[in-house]
């Protein structure tokens, strides 16, 4: 139903043009009336029609000045002018100001009946359009944010010049441009999550994703990245005076969706320091790493900084006074099930910043984290059934001789890499055999309108982040390209070889709307589904 408003001065017109009319027969509400403009303009603005109807010729303010404001404020309304037959001059101003139509008086009930239909027709399509172009965008929104990662990653790794950043932001329809930046990167998985298995799928974790991520769209000022499986990235945005502000409200959005969630979800937060040139943002996001790789050792401090950094080594320091100088093995742990390779000279610098240099200078200390950190790892593969038979090879066994800090670093760096490495491989065995059931359900129900990346997430039994991330690292294009790719080529078959109607092949390839798939199908062959046909037979 169209929301339709009325100016007119006579009263007799406007209460003939309101009473004679059954607006609700032809798809409008009657929404209000007013006899000038100065009196329409508050009602328009809070009403906000998606049909104005006004007299050119009023009291006040005339039709023209309120056609400009409102064409102005409210774009998407449409607007047909009433005039008389010595108001031809003001109508053609009212064209160029992009009327649609326009009704001479007296107004004849059938041209007005004949003009509503026209108008609703005409809106009822726009609005089928926009909705076809939001439906593409949303299904778009995956393979962009796979483009959007692959950017970022060379933007924190200073693999792009200030020139080059700027170009592919314009290609990728990504505003970079601003006087200052700041990176904020949270992790978000489930409570029980390990590196070595997919993350199970719970609509707990999934809702929350979902809402975290709806979030960003109506905020230009925060780019959204994904960096890995389970952790994303913000990229700040804003003058010097907001850039404070912004990370702000952003850090509390991100916590106030994911506190939502309880204790079956686990999330924690960090931001950088501010930075004025694009050139900079590495240092930034290196900063912003750094702090977020503490949740290993701060697993009840949600939104890290320096100050919860301060906060745990004041507190180890005091065990260490109270003679307490053991690692936490279950701070190993957490690491060695969902750590990443990258993080690991961060979190071995944060355990040894913990103990004090002093003591952990010690050769007797230097021999107790080797041997800390190796039956950690033994355990950890032990617990998620993979064989740690290469940790007994002499390159990983640890050695008695261990006497300084950096001989230890080193063994410790080999030895969580190694681990590490074992984890993610016993992981990519199970994801390809995700993807190889996630593909054949695709393939075996691409015709089946209601399939989505959340369904086929529920079928192979993993969180739907962690189904789009592996199969667009693994397949090379994402999970809704794979099956837009695969509806579409079938449609060309059917097109080519058969005379069904268009109807019967949207449907056939799991379509609800003809109009929609004919908006999908030009999209991505850049040609209608008529003109295919019609090209194929040729």
């Amino acid at each position: 139903m169209f929301k339709v408003f009325l100016v007119e001065d006579e009263t007799v017109v406007r209460e003939g043009i309101r009473k004679n009319v059954l607006w609700e027969q032809y798809g409008f509400h009657y929404a209000g009336d007013a006899s000038d403009g100065e009196l329409a303009l508050p009602m328009i603005r809070e009403i906000q029609p998606d049909l104005l109807i006004t007299d050119i010729k009023m009291p006040f303010m005339d039709g023209l000045s309120l056609i400009k404001i409102v064409r102005k404020e409210l774009p998407r309304t449409k607007i047909v002018i009433i005039s008389g037959y010595d108001d031809f001059s003001y109508a053609q101003q009212a064209i160029h100001l992009g009327v649609e139509q326009y009704l001479l008086k007296p107004i004849i009930k059938e041209k007005l009946v004949e003009m509503l239909n026209e108008m609703r027709e005409k809106m009822q399509e726009e609005r089928y359009q926009q909705q076809y172009i939001e439906n593409f965008k949303r299904e778009a929104q995956e393979y962009e944010n796979f483009s959007r990662r692959r950017f970022f990653e060379q933007i924190v790794t200073g693999g792009l010049s200030v020139p080059e950043i700027c170009e592919t932001a314009k290609n990728l329809n990504i505003d970079i441009i601003a006087p200052f930046y700041n990176i904020v990167l949270f992790s978000l998985s489930s409570a029980e999550y390990d590196g070595s298995v997919p993350e199970s799928y719970t609509e707990n974790l999934a809702a929350v994703q979902n809402n975290v991520t709806k979030y960003f769209v109506d905020h230009p000022e925060l780019i959204f990245f994904r960096w890995n499986i389970t952790t994303y990235a913000v990229l700040v945005k804003g003058p010097e005076s907001d850039i404070g502000r912004n990370t702000a409200n952003c850090i509390e959005n991100i916590k106030n969706r994911c506190a939502m969630a309880g204790h079956d979800v686990s999330w924690y937060i960090a931001c950088g320091t501010p930075v004025s040139r694009l050139g900079a943002i590495p240092n930034c996001f290196d900063e912003a790493s750094r702090i977020l790789s503490y949740r290993y050792l701060c697993p009840d401090e949600h939104i890290l900084s320096e100050a919860s950094i301060m906060k745990l080594t004041e507190n180890s320091r005091s065990r260490l006074d109270a003679g307490s100088k053991e690692i936490d093995p279950e701070h190993i742990r957490k690491f060695l099930s969902s750590g990443t390779e990258k993080e690991t000279d961060n979190f071995i610098d944060q355990i040894l910043h913990n103990i004090g240099e002093e003591f952990a200078s010690l050769p007797i200390f230097c021999r107790y984290f080797t041997m800390a950190v190796f039956f950690a790892a033994v355990k950890y593969l032990d617990s998620i059934g993979c064989s740690f038979d290469s940790l007994w090879l002499p390159e990983y066994r640890p050695d008695d001789s261990v006497s300084t800090i950096d001989e230890a670093r080193r063994y410790v760096l080999r030895v969580i890499k190694r681990t590490i490495e074992m984890r993610d491989l016993e992981s990519i065995k199970q994801q390809r055999d995700i993807l190889r059931h996630a593909i054949g359900f695709i393939d075996r129900n691409f015709a089946d309108a209601s399939i989505s990346l959340d369904r086929v997430a529920k079928e192979v039994n993993i969180s739907p982040n962690y189904l789009s991330a592996i199969f667009s690292q693994e397949v090379g294009q994402t999970l809704i390209e794979y099956l837009t790719v695969k509806r579409i080529n079938e449609a060309k078959r059917l097109l080519r070889h058969t005379d069904k109607l268009l109807s019967e092949i949207a449907s056939e390839v799991g379509y609800k709307d003809s109009r929609y798939f004919s908006f999908v199908f030009k999209k991505i062959t850049g040609c209608t589904p008529s003109e295919y046909r019609k090209g194929a037979k040729q």
